[in-house]
């Protein structure tokens, strides 16, 4: 179950303090980020963009992984740390394995109110020789070609492997890159096609919705600590992403706009600070 960002339930009755700066908390703690739609390309945009709003509020660090395997690594070794990662990701790599490695999903990102999206396959001609295309595509050939295969679940996973894919920058390039001639078709996103009926009615109007995917669930925030203080922390800095222009900037290149906070880790978070009031000693209001 995901809760609308409120940190009510994590400040109330919260005797600790989080200093700006100091404490290893935030002077340690990175914010890596993998997911294989995104293409790389991108990635010293995103470091600059999200640091330049994580150095407003605390000391983090905001850190992009080329490498599918270096991620995985990380993740597996890097403690009192957060990761950034497409939700299909972590529910096949991760999910299982969470509760053994102190893994928390701890936000669920969305946009327009929804944590779902779905790609579209666009073209400008009606029809189309499978064997002889071109598809413009963000992220990896990889995840490109699983979307393909179950957007078109006949053909062959060598008619997949065939497919002549030209890995853009942005979802809306690749539609570019249709309207422009350089593809066939383009596998996007609506958002992206409302852009293009913006910004060029004359390529907009040639285009067509071939196929849908179903819909895939949207960015997720996961915590690997037991550090109550760093998981507080963390999540007001990711509650308040949206109240700055540059928190919102850095939302919007990951094709967010706001972050879904996970009901079980607030209580994750609520429950840790009661244990820990308790430890300290607590007035006893029953007599």
């Amino acid at each position: 179950m995901l809760l609308s960002p409120n940190f009510d339930l994590l400040a109330e009755n919260s005797q600790i303090k989080l200093p700006l700066s100091s404490s290893s908390t935030s002077l340690s703690t990175k914010i890596y980020f993998y997911n294989p739609e995104i293409n790389t390309a991108r990635n010293l945009v995103l470091k600059s963009t999200w640091d330049n709003y994580l150095h407003e509020v605390y000391k983090y660090e905001f850190q992009p992984v080329d490498d599918e395997s270096e991620f995985i690594r990380l993740v597996k070794e890097q403690n009192d740390s957060a990761f950034i990662m497409a939700e299909w990701f972590y529910s096949s790599i991760f999910s299982a394995e969470s509760a053994n490695q102190n893994l928390s999903l701890a936000f669920q990102g969305l946009r327009n109110g929804k944590n779902t999206y779905s790609k579209i396959l666009v073209s400008n001609k009606g029809a189309l020789d499978f064997e002889n295309i071109t598809i413009a595509s963000s992220g990896s050939k990889e995840r490109a070609k699983e979307i393909l295969s179950s957007i078109y679940p006949e053909l062959s996973s060598l008619q997949i492997d065939r497919l002549k894919l030209l890995i853009v920058p942005k979802d809306i390039d690749a539609l570019m890159a249709v309207g422009y001639g350089l593809a066939d078709m383009a596998l996007s996103t609506e958002i992206s096609l409302s852009k293009v009926s913006k910004l060029n009615k004359n390529l907009y109007k040639d285009m067509i919705v071939l196929r849908e995917s179903k819909p895939l669930k949207r960015s997720v925030l996961v915590v690997k600590s037991t550090n109550v203080e760093l998981m507080n922390s963390l999540s007001r800095l990711m509650i308040n992403i949206t109240n700055t222009p540059n928190g919102r900037q850095a939302m919007s290149l990951l094709g967010l706009d706001e972050w879904s906070l996970n009901s079980a880790f607030s209580a994750q978070i609520s429950n840790h600070i009661m244990e820990n009031k308790d430890k300290k000693g607590g007035h006893n209001n029953d007599n």
